[in-house]
């Protein structure tokens, strides 16, 4: 099933020079099945870290997707859970040389297209910003493993600090979790340059949230993701241009719908 602003579509006309990407990774990149990249970075540490997070994504995940909940409610429960995540992972002690296998033997899928989707966008330069509230060193991991880390793409996610032992100490820079994604302040230099330079974006997302990745949405396409809590369709439809369920929420599926000049 599939909702499409037919209209807005029809104004906005993406050619391979005028467009750059803005993507969420987790269930968005990859499939609704994979795990997230906060419990493969679970098999990453000792044991007992994994059975933690993935009790906390239990306990959190559906107020994330409950949007029914007010604001400031939810806003503070993705802080209590993004740092009790963090927390959990310096516990257990978090380690980078474990990190490679760790995605390797995870069971982490593209999102049907997803890949080539993201070949096409280095094949023609078009600027490719993952935001993710995840965890950017199993993002990079995974990207890498796959070989669809492009030149074209930069990360913005939770990328951790490691000390001499290999162990996480910190985040680079301030924690991302749901309700904070937004590429505001974050480019600098060259990304700055390049984002600036395109006049639309294509925004890819699992969560109404997502959509806040950018403030110039009267220049967005915006493609939401819902494969299941189909009960939320209608707060989906107010938020996104294109809603992609069930058997046609993937990425060839666009292709039917939006044509790239």
């Amino acid at each position: 099933m599939k909702y499409i602003n037919k209209e807005k579509i029809e104004k906005i006309k993406l050619t391979k020079e005028n467009f750059c990407v803005l993507i969420d990774f987790d269930k968005t990149i990859t499939t609704y099945e994979s795990p997230d990249s906060w419990d493969v970075a679970g098999k990453s540490a000792d044991n007992g870290c994994d059975k933690e997070v993935s009790n906390l994504y239990n306990k959190y995940r559906p107020i994330e997707v409950d949007y029914n909940i007010e604001y400031k409610e939810k806003y503070q429960k993705m802080e209590e859970w993004y740092n009790a995540c963090m927390n959990t992972y310096y516990k257990y002690n978090f380690n980078k040389y474990k990190l490679q296998e760790a995605v390797k033997t995870s069971k982490l899928e593209f999102r049907k297209g997803a890949k080539e989707f993201l070949e096409f966008t280095n094949k023609y330069n078009i600027p490719v910003i993952i935001i993710s509230a995840g965890v950017g060193s199993v993002i990079k991991e995974f990207l890498e493993q796959s070989n669809c880390f492009f030149n074209n793409m930069l990360l913005i996610s939770n990328t951790f600090i490691f000390n001499q032992k290999g162990y996480a100490t910190s985040l680079e820079d301030s924690l991302i979790h749901t309700m904070n994604k937004t590429i505001d302040g974050k480019l600098k230099g060259k990304w700055k340059e390049k984002f600036l330079n395109r006049k639309y974006r294509l925004l890819f997302g699992d969560t109404i949230e997502d959509t806040n990745m950018t403030d110039n949405k009267q220049n967005t396409i915006k493609v939401g993701f819902l494969d299941k809590d189909l009960e939320n369709l209608n707060a989906y439809k107010k938020e996104f241009d294109i809603v992609l369920t069930e058997n046609d929420s993937n990425f060839n599926e666009l292709n039917n719908i939006i044509k790239i000049i």
